[in-house]
């Protein structure tokens, strides 16, 4: 008697364990598919700013997880580039580039994603300032892009990101590749993308701007 007591203490110990996971990870599922969605609709400074904020207090609950703190990277970013003469640029960039080192040490990271988010962060620089970070920083954009791209042939966002930025380079300093038929083989692969929470998904919109210049 005493011993099948046990095993039923431990039994639903067990269970109310594996509850309190389950319910851990919907509260987590929850939150970023909720930010995501109002992320794919953000416009304005302060509207990525309240997503950037909601990513950075799903991240500092989730310390484990690296998506929401590559999405606070992310929208550190964007705001940037919406704004590129702005007095905040300096922080936000400085943040960005804070939570791309944290990124750097968590586990489960998608390094193809991350690299492309290095070499998106490398480009802001060089837009808030071009006459003096361009030289200083497009190896940096160039490499990280390239990266990405050999870490993970199925990334569609340094492909487009690569051939975009390549475009407002020196000839001399040009692969060569076509502009257009790079566009669109990024677009391909956007097709080819799962649709699930847990996948990075951001580009799209920018990349139908630039395909634009192809038709």
């Amino acid at each position: 008697m005493k011993n099948l007591k046990i095993s039923l203490l431990l039994f639903f110990a067990l269970f109310s364990i594996s509850l309190s996971a389950q319910s851990t990870d919907e509260v987590y599922t929850g939150g970023m598919e909720n930010a995501i969605a109002k992320m794919d609709t953000a416009r304005t400074v302060r509207s990525i700013k309240q997503v950037r904020n909601q990513f950075d207090r799903i991240a500092r609950k989730y310390s484990d997880q690296w998506l929401p703190v590559y999405y606070v990277a992310y929208n550190d970013l964007e705001m940037v580039y919406l704004n590129p003469q702005s007095e905040d640029n300096l922080n936000l960039l400085a943040e960005a580039k804070e939570k791309l080192n944290q990124l750097e040490k968590l586990k489960d990271v998608n390094k193809s994603e991350l690299s492309t988010l290095w070499g998106y962060y490398y480009s802001a620089l060089i837009v808030t300032d071009p006459a003096t970070n361009g030289a200083k920083y497009y190896n940096d954009v160039l490499s990280n892009y390239k990266q990405a791209i050999e870490l993970n042939t199925d990334n569609p966002r340094p492909v487009f990101l690569l051939a975009f930025f390549e475009q407002n380079l020196p000839p001399f300093l040009q692969s060569g590749k076509d502009f257009c038929g790079e566009l669109k083989k990024s677009e391909l692969l956007y097709l080819k993308e799962k649709k699930l929470m847990s996948e990075i998904r951001w580009g799209k919109g920018l990349l139908a701007t630039l395909l634009e210049k192809c038709q």
